[in-house]
């Protein structure tokens, strides 16, 4: 038997649970009771989206679905701190569309420390989200008519709050923004063409990600990722100083360059490329016959956060197994800050309190005015503005040093002379209260 507040909100989304309730009268009362067995139940739904073949009119689930309202687990924070180490990574998958794939990636990164992972190759269609059973957040955008491409991202249930929003671009572009002290996390995930597209679908694509990057606001932390199917060599290095480092492949191609203009147009660097990690650590990509390794996928950074990349632990995961030709990449990142120091200069004050006093007025009026004599009678055609401006200004400074002095902020007591004297003739005026 439940509360009534409880038997009020059984009773009016019964017929959402498929339940059966029974009325009871009892002593006036009516009383609803339902089966033990059904208040178990939940609306719960882990499903993945279409696996139907191209084509078929099934869809993916919208972007307003909750998943049954499923929340975070205990411990979940509305913000991040910048402080704090977070774990951002991409993974080109190659599909999520087979039964239990989900699950299967889900597994997988419980073996490694995560925070946001920014999957490619999807192959879901439109655009949604969706929870998993462990509490993860799936967001996912592909195309409308076809399983191809695709990109989204893998949330912690740990950070669920902290996402602001999440909006879809394109097959190829999705990005997210989390909440984060003191500055905003914004992580566009990337798929660019392969090498069968032509360089109009380079250039469109570069396009519509510069101007995903001109609508992010300029204060939050950026963080473009992804599978870019681009080499950047140790030739890029020294050409390209600053932008990549030399822990990359042994030469760079074309769509490498391409790369390499976009990072340098908004002033990223390649974060993978700094690590002073062996060949195994850096490859991304590995061919089905395993003899040629490259590292295509890349993590962008603003350089004004290179500072917060823990260089070290920014590599590819080669143990990640979920059936791909790529491997698991994910970078540390904590935000560190430069302290400010106040200027060892400060302006000047003069005690202006002096000015009150007429003799004190009067006088610095004529000491001032015997200064400035000298710029009255100046030639006009001969007046150099420069020498004039200069000339004032050491007058005025001169004057109000010799005359008023610094200012010196007086300790205000926390009760005046004037409260005192309202304190005694209050107790004076206590006295006659009753006469």
């Amino acid at each position: 038997l439940h509360s009534t507040k409880t038997r009020a909100r059984w009773a009016e989304g019964f017929h959402e649970l498929n339940g059966y309730v029974f009325d009871l009268e009892r002593d006036g009362l009516r009383q609803v009771v339902l089966c033990p067995r059904l208040t178990m139940m939940t609306t719960y739904n882990h499903t993945i989206p279409d696996r139907s073949p191209p084509g078929s009119t099934r869809t993916a689930p919208s972007a307003g679905h909750q998943d049954g309202g499923v929340k975070c687990a205990t411990g979940a924070s509305s913000k991040i701190r910048g402080r704090d180490n977070i774990t951002i990574g991409t993974w080109n998958t190659r599909t999520l569309r087979a039964a239990g794939k989900l699950q299967e990636l889900t597994h997988e990164m419980d073996r490694y420390r995560w925070n946001i992972l920014g999957l490619c190759e999807m192959r879901w269609k439109n655009f949604g989200e969706t929870t998993t059973e462990e509490g993860h957040k799936v967001f996912f955008s592909g195309k409308e008519d076809k399983h191809e491409h695709g990109v989204g991202f893998l949330v912690h249930k740990d950070i669920v709050n902290t996402v602001m929003g999440c909006r879809p671009v394109s097959s190829r572009l999705i990005t997210i923004r989390l909440r984060a002290v003191p500055f905003n996390i914004t992580i566009v995930q990337a798929y660019a063409p392969t090498s069968d597209y032509d360089d109009n679908k380079i250039e469109e694509f570069y396009d519509q990600l510069q101007n995903v990057i001109d609508q992010t606001p300029k204060k939050d932390i950026l963080v473009v990722q992804g599978d870019w199917n681009a080499k950047v060599g140790r030739d890029a290095c020294r050409n390209w100083q600053g932008i990549c480092g030399p822990f990359c492949n042994d030469d760079t191609n074309e769509r490498g360059l391409r790369l390499l203009e976009f990072a340098t147009f908004n002033d990223f660097v390649l974060a993978n490329t700094f690590g002073h990690n062996k060949a195994s650590r850096r490859w991304t990509w590995h061919s089905p016959n395993g003899q040629h390794h490259n590292q295509i996928d890349y993590i962008l950074v603003r350089k004004r956060f290179r500072s917060g990349v823990n260089i070290a632990r920014t590599r590819s995961f080669p143990g990640a197994d979920i059936g791909s030709d790529h491997d698991l990449l994910m970078m540390t990142f904590r935000l560190r800050l430069k302290k400010t120091s106040k200027p060892k200069h400060t302006r000047l004050k003069f005690d202006l309190e002096k000015l009150k006093d007429p003799n004190m007025l009067e006088t610095f009026q004529a000491m001032i005015g015997g200064r400035l004599a000298p710029l009255t009678i100046m030639s006009n055609d001969d007046t150099d503005i420069d020498s004039m401006i200069t000339t004032f200004n050491t007058a005025v400074t001169e004057t109000a040093s010799e005359i008023l002095g610094k200012h010196r902020q007086k300790k205000k007591p926390w009760i005046t002379a004037e409260i005192l004297d309202l304190c005694d003739k209050r107790r004076e005026l206590r006295k006659k209260r009753f006469e």
